[in-house]
């Protein structure tokens, strides 16, 4: 809203991780019209994201994946795109590539250098294997990996994209490893979500204590009749 005016027709959002927090982010782009290059590491998470419909398409080859969020930038569709990789290495490769999306941020388990973060230089399976036989080395690799990828969103922003922290505290954890200014773009709770906290508006989550789905889709039905006019609020439900 702030920077497209509710509209990410022909815009590329790139970002990182698919798990339980993160695995909304593609339908997040794609139901404002957006294309968006997701990264994640795990094949599975991805998967599941394709069976779920949260994804449309998944590669493991960053040309693949820009050759697609390009075709479908021009034709304004929008198009979301499973990224098999590790943030660490394609973030800063886009940027010294000059590969420079419209928004970056990025939603891995950065706050937890051991059980969350991947680090790269390795593969999946030779970081879970490090993580049982070696997690003071794992650490170290984590928070090196997550300078690296911080400081990809940095060169980015300098290059133009629109960068923001996702509430994971990667530019803390880029910090420690020696980022100094790894808080050069913000986090988005005060960028974004704090005016909407001030308007009332915030997280909300009801349950039906009967047990039926069709129930929750009453609700929703109520809130579109309660709220007819707020269009974020419509397109979200829909």
């Amino acid at each position: 809203k702030q920077h497209y005016n509710s509209d990410l027709r022909g815009k590329l959002v790139v970002t990182a991780g698919l798990g339980g927090m993160g695995g909304a982010q593609p339908l997040s782009v794609t139901m404002n019209n957006g294309v968006t290059i997701c990264i994640e590491i795990d094949a599975f998470r991805i998967q599941r994201r394709l069976e779920t419909k949260y994804l449309n398409v998944a590669t493991d080859s960053l040309n693949d994946a820009l050759s697609m969020s390009r075709e479908a930038q021009n034709k304004g569709k929008p198009l979301s795109i499973g990224l098999q990789g590790n943030a660490a290495d394609i973030v800063p490769q886009m940027a010294k590539l000059g590969i420079v999306p419209d928004m970056v941020t990025d939603q891995t388990s950065a706050h937890d250098e051991l059980d969350g973060y991947v680090p790269n230089g390795m593969t999946y399976q030779e970081a879970l294997d490090l993580r049982k036989s070696n997690p003071d080395k794992y650490i170290k690799e984590s928070y090196r990996a997550m300078a690296e990828h911080c400081q990809g969103i940095l060169d980015l922003k300098a290059q133009g994209a629109i960068a923001f922290d996702y509430g994971n505290n990667l530019r803390g954890q880029a910090k420690k490893a020696g980022v100094e200014n790894a808080f050069d773009f913000p986090g988005f709770v005060p960028a974004y979500i704090r005016d909407l906290f001030c308007e009332g508006k915030g997280p909300f989550r009801w349950v039906a204590l009967s047990g039926n789905p069709q129930d929750i889709y009453k609700t929703d039905d109520k809130i579109l009749e309660l709220f007819p006019k707020d269009e974020t609020l419509k397109r979200w439900i829909k």
